[in-house]
């Protein structure tokens, strides 16, 4: 069965996710393609590092060649907003790649019009997918597309490249000269950082884990805290301003200070909108999720910018950027700039921050100490997830959202939503929440406390109660 989650249709390598997935997801774009009667159609597919990233990509370009749909392929892993970048222009993007998820898994993401397609349009997706016969679809052979001019193969990201350096003061940065380290986690950032560096004609930086790896240390490539312990030693032991680390399809990001400190996008948009806002005079307000730090509303009240809030899912954030004035979007995980793309791009924060460090001349701890202390609000922003079975996701369901039981947390409770999962909101401005991953088998929990202790008593708490204790 072909479900789209929060962001794309992901499965086990093996399983759910086959040779046979990936044609049928292929065919019902050509459907939609054609349905639509969209003229002189053209897809941009890239891959990442994962196990048959690319054969899947070449098994999805000779669905469309046989449709004479042209593909523009991207012959080495390109990072997911480059390809959603492209897709501007285009018809669709498409990326293979599951992101974040374990190294048995794989997916593909769709993009339009910069931004992953909504679910609708995911769901014409599916129903065209599920029910096509595998016997019914046809393919093109690879070489003969590529020999036909139906497929171009290219490594061309100029164009979004460009985008990137247009938000930033490429001078300064070149002045400044600050060390940077970055983490590729083993994914597809690389080549692009590389390139962009090169523009700016900046050498004081270094990456780790460029390598292919596609068990990805056995664990996840995920910028988590957890998996950062090496690159927090090399930031202090080699004197780094900076280190910035990006998953395996360069779409989310997590940022070191010099002081050791690590934060995420909860912090980053913080110090973000407040740049854009004060120093670049951008304005219409900022779009976030449920689950994210209210630090951002005090700023939006503070700055006199509207605030936007969708559920957790990055499309959600898109669909708001096309139906409000807000310039710019965050989850936990990841940023957009409206005028970039309208999905989050783990290359253009990491260059945004150390572009701010620049102007402002201190490090990013600093800047957002400085925004911190104007609001008296500390602020500790913690994640986990837990693998659950599906049994386990029932028992869940009926307790927590069909009986509607809340935990005992020895704080005054302010109000209860079960718009996005449930979230616990406080009288003094912190709150909780629990919800299930869109995208695979686990329950995310989601507090936010004054410093890390309180933020693990209540994490203790919240595990306590679903019941979970193994963290992903």
């Amino acid at each position: 069965m072909i479900k789209f989650g929060t962001s794309g249709f992901r499965g086990i390598i093996g399983d759910n996710f086959t040779k046979e997935s990936v044609q049928k997801v292929a065919y019902a774009l050509c459907k939609l393609i054609k349905k639509e009667k969209i003229e002189n159609p053209i897809v941009d597919i890239g891959f990442d590092n994962r196990f048959m990233a690319e054969n899947y990509a070449v098994w999805v370009s000779e669905v469309l060649a046989y449709n004479k749909i042209k593909v523009n392929f991207y012959k080495t892993p390109t990072p997911t907003p480059t390809i959603a970048y492209l897709s501007k222009k285009h018809t669709f993007g498409i990326v293979l790649t599951a992101s974040h998820n374990p190294y048995f898994y794989n997916g593909i993401k769709v993009f339009k019009e910069s931004g992953e397609v909504p679910d609708n349009y995911a769901k014409k997706i599916e129903d065209i997918a599920n029910k096509v016969e595998i016997e019914k679809i046809k393919t093109l052979a690879f070489d003969l597309a590529c020999q036909n001019g139906i497929v171009k193969i290219t490594d061309n990201a100029t164009a979004y490249e460009n985008s990137v350096l247009s938000f930033i003061d490429k001078e300064n940065i070149r002045k400044k000269n600050p060390k940077v380290l970055f983490n590729a986690m083993h994914g597809n950032s690389g080549k692009i950082i590389r390139n962009i560096c090169k523009k700016l004609n900046f050498t004081n930086f270094e990456i780790m884990k460029e390598n292919v790896d596609p068990y990805f240390e056995h664990g996840l490539p995920a910028p988590y805290l957890k998996n950062l312990n090496d690159q927090k030693e090399r930031v202090a032991n080699f004197g780094f301003d900076i280190g910035i680390a990006l998953d395996g399809d360069s779409d989310r990001v997590t940022i070191i200070d010099k002081s050791g400190e690590i934060y995420d996008c909860n912090y980053i948009f913080s110090v973000v909108f407040d740049y854009f806002v004060k120093v670049k005079k951008y304005s219409g307000g900022a779009v976030h999720n449920t689950v994210f730090t209210r630090l951002i509303s005090m700023l939006a009240k503070d700055l006199g910018e509207k605030e936007f809030i969708t559920k957790v899912g990055f499309k959600n954030i898109a669909e708001k950027f096309k139906t409000s004035s807000a310039f710019i979007g965050a989850e936990t995980n990841g940023i957009a700039l409206k005028k970039h793309v309208y999905c989050k791009d783990g290359i253009l924060a990491g260059f945004l921050v150390i572009d701010i460090m620049c102007y402002y001349n201190k490090s990013f701890k600093e800047i957002l100490d400085s925004i911190i202390e104007k609001y008296n609000f500390p602020s500790c922003v913690i994640e986990f997830a837990y693998p659950i079975t599906l049994e386990k996701k029932a028992e869940i369901t009926e307790r927590v959202f069909v009986k509607k039981e809340l935990p005992s947390l020895n704080k005054k409770i302010a109000s209860t939503s079960y718009a996005d999962g449930l979230k616990i909101n406080f009288e003094d401005n912190y709150w909780a929440a629990a919800r299930f991953s869109g995208n695979e088998n686990v329950i995310r929990l989601f507090t936010e406390m004054k410093d890390l202790n309180e933020a693990n008593k209540m994490m203790a708490k919240l595990e306590k109660f679903i019941g979970v204790k193994e963290r992903q």
